[in-house]
């Protein structure tokens, strides 16, 4: 017999289970697509943010049934480190999975992220909900991704499950509610007299409705373009991603300059990303464009290294007296061309906190990496041959180095830009905030087993 005539009536029952968690301020992901009709429900009984959360489970070709992991929405992989053990598997053979999965989330992120904007999950608790627990893969991919986002605490929820399962899940999460374990049943549908298929119009109906009905108690990402001018007396431009709330004499914020390659400017798909995700997280992002490129004055064959050099240098200062700026928390992204400005600022001024840097290095830029303080991730595609993981092993250890699977140095495919991204953020929000980073294109976290 059905434990439940519905979803809603599910929801309902779970919301009353997890209404003791109501004094945490959680945040409530629904696993996409089954469980939003559930998060929703639990989120409104909580007072709580509302988000979706996308991912796939991975499995290696060889073992379609022995779920070792899981890739979400940003291309971050993340292993189930009991799973993954046992069979010998690590991140980088789950790169090529990863790819054929992610091109639905990228799918379905397209649709879901016009109306619903990603919350930030760090320090949070986090209620995971799904509609079902069977064998259980799914979910524990979903706490292993959440825990690399940074979340505090993590509880699983779901309305019913398999006993065997709900064991596997104690040994990730935090607290696991799921108030139903029947010894038998063979799949989710034998909970629920009703089961029907969740669309994704079906999601966006409810996420919409989310959005309509609660105004957001954050602000925005705001965008201001400031306007410098060079030792030539030719305008320089900025577009400068504020964080929310950040005003005229608030702060101080740390800030992050991005210097561009040759012939590209401040407003490329791989510099606007990271900006704006970084001043989500309370960081100033100052995208520059060098003389003669984008909205800068002058022609292109006026950016000589020494022109493009100034430039930066007339940026940073600028940057530097600015009332809402900490100046000591300032660091670089640099690509191409950026790399060796960057490198020659970080030198020049040991104020420089931290960097980025990603281009087919050579020895020359590992030799000067070795002279200077600012810690630094160089971020490798792997289909350039200079840079390699040989290299970057006799950097200092403030220092380190991520390899980007099957990747060029444009990270034109979806997954490789962003786990690109993913890295580039994360260095930098923790090294400007004071959370230390693990230097890996993924984090393991533990045990699973197929889901059904």
């Amino acid at each position: 017999m059905p434990l439940f005539q519905n979803r809603q009536e599910a929801a309902n029952e779970l919301a009353r289970s997890l209404s003791y968690l109501k004094s945490e301020q959680p945040i409530v992901l629904g696993l996409a697509n089954s469980g939003i009709p559930l998060a929703e429900t639990i989120a409104t009984h909580l007072e709580a943010p509302l988000d979706i959360l996308l991912l796939a489970r991975l499995a290696l070709p060889s073992r379609p049934n022995d779920v070792v992991g899981a890739v979400d929405e940003h291309g971050r992989i993340s292993t189930i480190k009991g799973t993954a053990r046992w069979h010998h598997v690590t991140s980088q053979e789950l790169v090529e999975p990863a790819r054929d999965a992610f091109r639905e989330i990228a799918r379905q992120r397209g649709r879901f992220r016009g109306i619903l904007q990603e919350l930030e999950v760090r320090d949070r608790t986090v209620i995971i909900v799904s509609d079902g627990i069977a064998s259980g893969a799914k979910m524990l991919g979903a706490i292993a991704s959440v825990r690399d986002r940074g979340a505090r605490k993590i509880i699983a929820a779901a309305p019913a499950g398999a006993t065997k399962a709900t064991w596997h899940l104690n040994d990730l999460a935090d607290q696991v509610v799921i108030p139903h374990r029947p010894s038998k049943f063979s799949s989710v549908r034998d909970f629920y007299s009703e089961f029907s298929e969740v669309t994704d119009d079906i999601v966006s109906a409810i996420i919409g409705r989310w959005v309509k009905t609660r105004a957001p108690k954050e602000g925005s990402v705001t965008t201001l373009v400031m306007k410098l001018t060079n030792d030539l007396g030719q305008a320089l431009f900025c577009d400068c991603d504020l964080p929310p709330g950040c005003e005229r004499g608030s702060g101080p914020y740390p800030v992050v300059i991005f210097a561009h390659r040759f012939e590209s400017d401040g407003r490329s798909p791989r510099t606007i990303p990271i900006s704006r995700r970084l001043a989500k997280r309370g960081i100033i992002g100052v995208r520059m464009d060098f003389t003669g490129h984008g909205r800068s004055e002058g022609e292109l064959h006026d950016a000589t290294n020494q022109r493009m050099f100034n430039d930066l240098q007339i940026v940073y200062h600028n940057v530097c007296q600015l009332n809402e700026v900490d100046v000591d928390q300032i660091g670089l992204v640099g690509s191409g061309t950026g790399v060796l400005l960057a490198l020659e600022l970080a030198q020049q001024l040991p104020g420089i906190s931290t960097m980025v840097l990603r281009s087919p290095l050579t020895g020359n830029e590992i030799r000067t990496l070795e002279n200077v303080k600012a810690s630094t991730l160089i971020i490798h595609a792997s289909q350039e041959e200079t840079t390699s993981a040989e290299d970057a092993k006799q950097l200092p250890s403030r220092h380190a180095f991520v390899d980007i699977p099957d990747a060029t140095r444009l990270f034109n495919d979806p997954i490789s830009l962003e786990m690109m991204i993913g890295a580039s953020v994360e260095w930098m929000a923790d090294h400007l905030t004071g959370i230390p980073f693990d230097a890996t294109v993924s984090t393991e976290s533990a045990p699973s087993e197929s889901e059904s």
